[in-house]
């Protein structure tokens, strides 16, 4: 009887105009809201970068005695050692100097030598935010509906990223991480659900094909070039997220949730919504109301213990779970390891991003020709090819080295990231309606954790 009921819900969406303007309109909005939330997730990229620092000797030392403040500085430059945690080998350097030109976590609570792990673990703890809210987010949305989560999620960002600012220590900042990351995943987890459950199903994977997470990423690559200060950067990204808070007048409640909890007279009015933006005549909805009144499933809550109960989910549980770890580390991977790479910072972060919008549109047109199952075979294979091509060159010196290496990084990210837009499409049909939202939310947050940096983890 459920199948029956999404088998209808399905007609509704044909008939109100299919992919129509009030998709677009909601597509576009989502997405946008989004880019908040994709700068929260990479704040570390920049944030956790280690600026130029050169060490003055200890405490005890002739330099360390003068006034560091009136110290011109080329002479500070011209009397230190460029990155030494000691002097003579034993005794620990206490004066440092940063370069001024951009002012990260690592320089502002001086997190190299003894605390170069502090970054690692931070980083650690806003993925257990996610991996929280991951958890959660699938029966909150279930219970209080879509909408509300979302805009939860917005409202969230915005404050924790703000408070984030005024940090006065890295233990204070990483409480605020974690906060972040509570937020990041509530929106990542019910996002894609929410605008599926308003899209033909013929249409979805252009829905997951739409570049917003990589645009948002190359706009907070220029971004950071423009304030390079980790400070500015955070109160930005939260004052970004508060306009979208208007959104909520705009943006209806899935009609799919409010039929699933026999809430047909609101259903109706946003059936009603999407038909008159689309300019068509609202469907009926009588036939809808009498399958629910013979269903007696419809109302049931679906949890990760469905899963274990069934063999086949479970198996197909487990392999997809294997897959996306080997993606997290490769993307989160790369993207937190962007300052190792040569050349500027913030022109690897912009080209990091920026070769994933067309890999985005290249991941769907694959998924139409070949199916999503051969897709995902080549560009992962792409993505190991670059990975391992990066490994094998770090093992030789010559010429251009850091830009080959570049080269095959770049290569990776590139494959990595159509894999995962293909494989975010493939997963989920292995499911039924009600436990796929349950499925995408726990991968979605124990994987995003697990790709933490493995120095850490």
């Amino acid at each position: 009887m459920a199948n029956e009921v999404n088998n209808l819900l399905e007609n509704v969406l044909e008939e109100t105009g299919g992919l129509g303007r009030f998709q677009f309109i909601l597509i576009a909005l989502i997405n946008v809201c989004k880019v908040p939330v994709t700068w929260s997730v990479l704040m570390m990229m920049f944030g956790g970068a280690t600026p130029d620092w050169w060490c003055g000797g200890s405490r005890n030392s002739s330099l360390a005695n003068q006034n560091t403040d009136s110290l011109n500085a080329s002479e500070w430059l011209m009397t230190s050692s460029y990155q030494v945690c000691s002097v003579n080998g034993s005794v620990a350097c206490d004066d440092r100097y940063f370069d001024p030109d951009m002012n990260t976590v690592i320089s502002e609570w001086g997190l190299v030598c003894g605390e170069s792990w502090v970054p690692g673990v931070i980083i650690s703890i806003q993925m257990v935010g996610l991996l929280t809210s991951g958890y959660l987010s699938g029966q909150l949305s279930d219970l209080f509906g879509r909408r509300l989560i979302l805009f939860l999620a917005i409202l969230l960002n915005s404050i924790t990223n703000f408070a984030a600012a005024f940090s006065s220590s890295w233990q204070m900042f990483a409480g605020f991480r974690f906060l972040i990351g509570f937020s990041c995943g509530l929106y990542l987890a019910t996002y894609l659900t929410y605008l599926i459950e308003f899209t033909p199903q013929k249409y979805r994977p252009m829905v997951q094909a739409v570049p917003s997470w990589s645009l948002g990423a190359a706009a907070y690559g220029l971004l950071s070039w423009l304030l390079h200060d980790w400070r500015y950067l955070q109160m930005v990204t939260g004052a970004f997220g508060l306009p979208f808070l208007a959104c909520w007048i705009l943006i209806p409640e899935s009609f799919r949730w409010l039929v699933s909890h026999k809430k047909i007279d609101k259903a109706k009015e946003v059936i009603e919504k999407i038909a008159k933006l689309n300019r068509v005549a609202a469907p009926d909805l009588k036939e809808i109301e009498v399958a629910l009144q013979k269903s007696h499933t419809v109302d049931r809550k679906y949890t990760v213990l469905d899963i274990c109960r069934h063999g086949y989910l479970l198996k197909r549980a487990a392999i997809v779970s294997f897959a996306w770890i080997a993606m997290a580390y490769n993307y989160y991977g790369i993207s937190f390891g962007v300052d190792k790479l040569s050349g500027s910072l913030y022109l690897n972060m912009f080209i990091l991003s920026v070769l994933e919008i067309p890999g985005a549109f290249l991941s769907w047109f694959f998924m139409n020709k070949i199916g999503r199952r051969k897709s995902y075979f080549i560009f992962t294979m792409l993505s190991t090819a670059g990975a391992v091509a990066v490994g094998v060159t770090e093992n030789f010196e010559f010429t251009n080295q850091g830009s080959v290496i570049n080269g095959f990084a770049f290569l990776t990210k590139i494959g990595g990231g159509m894999a995962w837009s293909t494989f975010c499409q493939h997963r989920v049909f292995p499911y039924c309606a009600m436990v796929r939202f349950v499925t995408t939310k726990c991968y979605a947050s124990v994987l995003k954790f697990m790709s933490s940096p493995p120095n850490v983890i």
